[in-house]
């Protein structure tokens, strides 16, 4: 006798055909999970927020309590802070017409997030600084220094107006360079000497450090004293100056080029002008401007901090001297990120932002890789870019790395220092078709091949599909240029858009029995975010928020099983349906047409089944066993559709097998 009795139900392997796949293979394993072995519901999506219009294609879970939603209307991507216990809740996102950030003072305002943010990394400004030295203080009078038994005058100036000098007491009165004769000591003359007395503007009385003897000649000195708190002698020497634009979180960005080199010396001050007041840039939250100057003569050497203004500030002047330089410029290199200057990047500003180790993040534009200077996310300097040979489509990170989708072939990008990555080609001619379709699954990343489903881990990829599906058969039933992926409690989810109606999938990794099960869309899904804190799967579809499965209620689900061959022709005269509730649906196939379609439900004590195949109206039955048409046929299949639990199908000859088997 004949019988076919199954208890363990598995997934989708259409590459094979109907009649040589295992027995718990089936031919359509629709809205149903499988992980138990039996039929079991997936539930249905609940509602978790209704978004601000029905355009968006991205959101992320900004906070929990309140439950607060970032939307946005293009392909972005949103990263947190790299700092740890950052206070003020930063993310940075990129998608946009250009790179952005906001703290949750921005992010929050209004009723729809982000309220605002803004432009990602800080400009250069476009001008150098226009730097000249202050001329130094002349006294065009009389220098007379004293001491306890001796007076030497010397005249500065023989004609002309005596002009006021604003010495005061305790500051000192340089005469360097003079020569000494009749008597008078080089040191006497070529020294430093304190101002003892207020002068008036026509004289200056000064305090002589030892006693000097002189013969009365007054030495005529031609280029004036100068006045300042240097005790030493002073030495010229080049300089020069940049500035840099600062925003309101203390951000710096890359300096100015250099001012013109100028001669000065300890005792000089320099007055500093065309200190822009804005930039070119838009939306760049500039608030300050930091000023720095060179200690070696050189505008090509370090520059050190010597003041900082307010942005609409244009002048500074710097009076310090160069033991009193601060620290060196840090941001020389820190550049911002590709945005919407195209004549710079003519690929589009920077996306795909993804947070590596490190503090350091990455995104791409056109065929290079971007780095950031570790936890300085506004920062990304020029020589941290990598060129590949084909133009990008995406990017995940791995604990093995940086998996880099290209529109040929993937690449691997290892490293711990943005100044020293390394691209590895992967020697696999697998194209990413989705840069929506990258999922970071832990320890591989998974994206939408031409050929099937691929996992990229190091420097291998494995096509997960393939021994389920051929190449055809996941081109005209899957559209892989559409998928948008996600991860969800291990699995992977995919949705997909055929042109005139819309389908979806989940990949199951951790049994090949039931890796492949499709997932009925009546709606496009547009995006979605997976919430690493609860592990949930949250849609956008139309103009609401669904949490993938969150509802109570069951979804109705379809499996049909393989073509099973028998030996001879047959006629199966009954079936039973083992399930946990009812209604359930059992369709049975002979030679490939529907021989039997008839719902069983509970009625009292007993059962109740109603069929359309062949047409009859209720039965009462004691058992969920239902007696099928005296129909030969060599071939038998068996479809199930329910939105309760079954846990066994059985077809026989007769009740007494059924219950034998």
């Amino acid at each position: 006798m004949a019988y076919i009795k199954l208890r363990t139900f598995g997934g989708l392997a259409p590459r094979l055909s109907p009649r040589l796949l295992r027995d718990e293979l089936a031919t359509v394993a629709a809205d149903v999970n499988l992980e138990s072995g039996r039929l079991v519901p997936i539930k249905d999506n609940s509602d978790t927020l209704t978004l601000s219009n029905s355009s968006r294609q991205s959101i992320f879970k900004y906070t929990d309590s309140p439950e607060r939603w970032l939307q946005f209307d293009e392909d972005v991507d949103v990263v947190r802070s790299p700092i740890p216990g950052d206070v003020n809740d930063t993310v940075y996102f990129s998608g946009q017409s250009f790179p952005r950030m906001g703290r949750s003072a921005q992010i929050v305002g209004g009723s729809v997030f982000p309220n605002a943010s803004f432009r990602l990394g800080i400009p250069a400004p476009t001008t150098a600084p226009t730097v000249a030295p202050v001329a130094e203080e002349q006294f065009d009078g009389v220098i007379t220094f004293v001491n306890e038994s001796s007076t030497i005058t010397v005249t500065t100036k023989t004609s002309g107006t005596a002009a006021a000098h604003g010495a005061a007491v305790g500051e000192f009165v340089v005469l360097a360079g003079y020569s000494a004769s009749n008597g008078v000591t080089a040191e006497d003359i070529n020294g430093t000497y304190k101002i003892k007395t207020v002068p008036s503007v026509s004289t200056l009385t000064v305090e002589l450090s030892a006693a000097a003897t002189s013969s009365g000649d007054s030495p005529s000195v031609a280029n004036g004293a100068s006045f300042g708190a240097n005790s030493d002698a002073e030495l010229d020497y080049d300089t020069s100056y940049v500035y840099t634009f600062v925003s309101a979180f203390g951000e710096e960005g890359p300096p100015s080029a250099a001012s013109t080199v100028i001669t000065t010396d300890d005792n000089m001050t320099v007055a500093i002008s065309g200190l822009e007041t804005s930039s070119s840039k838009s939306n760049t939250n500039l608030t300050k401007k930091r000023i720095y100057r060179s200690n070696t003569g050189s505008n090509t050497t370090q520059f050190q901090f010597v003041g900082e203004v307010t942005l609409a500030t244009t002048t500074f002047t710097d009076s310090s001297k160069n033991s009193e330089l601060a620290e060196v410029i840090p941001s020389t290199d820190w550049i911002a990120p590709p945005d919407d200057d195209t004549s710079l990047y003519p690929d589009g500003p920077m996306k795909g932002l993804i947070a590596l180790q490190n503090g350091i993040f990455a995104g791409f534009t056109g065929n290079r890789i971007c780095f950031s200077e570790p936890y300085q996310p506004h920062a990304w300097p020029a020589n941290y870019r990598i060129g590949l040979e084909e133009q990008i489509v995406g990017m995940k990170a791995t604990s093995n790395g940086l998996i880099v989708g290209t529109q040929s072939t993937p690449y691997l990008v290892t490293g711990t220092d943005p100044s020293a990555m390394v691209a590895i080609k992967i020697e696999t001619a697998e194209a990413c078709l989705s840069k929506r379709s990258m999922v970071d699954m832990g320890e591989t990343v998974v994206f939408a091949g031409p050929d099937g489903l691929m996992a990229a881990a190091g420097v291998t990829v494995q096509n997960l599909t393939q021994g389920l599906i051929t190449a055809e058969q996941w081109q005209a039933n899957y559209y892989p240029s559409t998928i948008t992926g996600f991860y969800w409690q291990g699995r992977y989810v995919g949705f997909f858009n055929t042109g005139s109606g819309f389908g979806g999938f989940i990949f199951d990794f951790r049994d090949e029995t039931i890796a492949l099960t499709n997932l009925d869309a009546s709606a496009l899904i547009r995006g979605g975010f997976t919430d690493p804190d609860d592990n949930e799967l949250y849609l956008i579809i139309g103009n609401k928020i669904k949490k993938f499965q969150g509802s109570t209620n069951n979804l109705t689900y379809n499996w049909k099983s393989k073509e099973y061959v028998l030996p001879r022709h047959t006629s199966f005269g009954f079936a039973k349906v083992d399930a946990e509730e009812y209604p359930v649906t059992l369709k049975v196939y002979g030679d490939g047409s529907v021989v039997y379609n008839a719902t069983i439900s509970t009625s009292g004590s007993g059962f109740s089944v109603t069929g359309t195949t062949p047409s009859f109206s209720a039965t009462a039955i004691p058992e969920p066993v239902v007696r099928l048409p005296a129909t030969m046929h060599k071939t038998y299949a068996f479809e199930v559709e329910s939105a309760k639990i079954v846990n066994e199908v059985c077809l026989g000859e007769s009740i007494v097998e059924l219950k034998e088997v």
